[in-house]
């Protein structure tokens, strides 16, 4: 794998998951691995349309992306990182990729 691509999704793709991409970005970046992850934001319209490797959402959304997108990680907290390391990890670890 060369890179991994991962959608943060929200109701309108701007405000909530703008917050989330960054925070998303961060914590794919704390586990220093061997291929590049591209995190892009988007509404959940837009998200069906996408070809993506995981999606973060919220469980609201949930339902929906695992529609388009098998691997889907739901938050509570968007702004609690240990919560995004946490499920991030539990994530590449399911997936065999570290």
């Amino acid at each position: 794998m060369q890179e991994l691509k991962v959608l943060t999704v929200c109701g309108a793709g701007v405000g909530t998951s703008t917050l989330l991409r960054m925070n998303i970005a961060d914590a794919f970046k704390s586990f220093d691995l061997p291929f590049s992850v591209k995190v892009e934001n988007t509404s959940l319209s837009r998200a069906k349309g996408t070809r993506c490797d995981l999606v973060v959402t919220f469980d609201s959304f949930a339902d929906d992306a695992r529609k388009f997108c098998p691997h889907v990680i739901t938050i509570k907290n968007l702004m609690d990182k240990q919560e995004l390391r946490d499920k991030v990890g539990a994530y590449l670890t399911e997936a065999g990729l570290i």
